[in-house]
């Protein structure tokens, strides 16, 4: 089984986080699965800013471009690594293999673990995006909303190598939110995720860390093999009604959409 891990950033440039990442998926997954870990050709780090994540997916060599590419390549399953699920719906459209995406299944897993959730983001932009996420994946009577680190990407980036101030920021607002009532807390970024993993954070007075990246990963291992065994895949009646392959290949044609990687570093 091989499972194609989409980041919205271009992680090709980033070794820190790449390495980190792959090494945490490789540890974590099933011994007869590949994961391969990818990002967008370019795009800016300016993450915080939701046109630029926009951009990044829709753009040509971005996430949607680069998740039809997975399954002209023959992949299982998609895991979109990005709390905003950028281009999730519209990959469910338009592909037949299975695509999960972090802040979904995330949210949707955290209501088995507790009755109340929240998390936190790297910075205080994103922590509104994700409170309207939750409303939008109808579970706003289950979340609290979400904290943030008051950091941006690049920062996060240098906690790879420092990660005291970050994760002493991450303590502080995890207290908080359980001190608010959320049973669990999910590190709302797959990046703070990495470095959270790294640093075993699990629990924070009583509350659930979750390790998002792990539910992901294992959640789409999971759905990859529902796929092929029982056929299980997503409802076609209405939301992800699929258009057909000629129109499909027409719009790759009009958008300019890649059929393989163009990374600029």
């Amino acid at each position: 089984m091989k499972i194609w891990w989409q980041s919205s950033t271009a992680i090709h440039r980033l070794d820190d986080y790449r390495n980190t990442l792959t090494k945490n998926l490789n540890d974590l997954k099933r011994s007869d699965v590949e994961v391969h870990v990818n990002g967008v050709d370019d795009g800016s780090m300016d993450l915080h800013y939701n046109a630029v994540v926009a951009i990044n997916s829709y753009g040509v060599g971005g996430v949607l471009n680069k998740m039809m590419q997975a399954q002209d390549q023959g992949y299982d399953a998609i895991a979109i690594g990005c709390f905003l699920d950028p281009a999730m719906q519209e990959a469910r459209e338009l592909l037949s293999i299975p695509v999960f995406g972090l802040g979904e299944t995330s949210m949707l897993m955290a209501c088995s673990y507790g009755h109340k959730f929240s998390g936190i983001a790297f910075h205080k932009k994103q922590s509104q995006y994700y409170d309207r996420k939750a409303f939008e994946y109808g579970l706003s009577s289950r979340h609290i909303p979400f904290g943030d680190l008051g950091i941006d990407f690049n920062e996060v980036q240098k906690a790879f190598t420092d990660p005291g101030q970050m994760t002493e920021n991450f303590l502080k607002e995890s207290r908080r939110l359980a001190a608010a009532g959320a049973e669990v807390i999910l590190a709302a970024c797959a990046t703070v995720n990495a470095i959270i993993r790294r640093e075993n954070i699990k629990e924070v007075d009583g509350a659930l860390i979750m390790d998002c990246n792990a539910v992901l990963l294992k959640t789409t291992e999971a759905m990859a093999e529902l796929s092929k065994t029982i056929g299980l895949s997503s409802s076609r009646s209405l939301l992800y009604q699929s258009p057909n392959k000629a129109s499909v290949d027409q719009w790759k044609q009009i958008y300019g959409f890649r059929s393989s990687p163009q990374l600029k570093k």
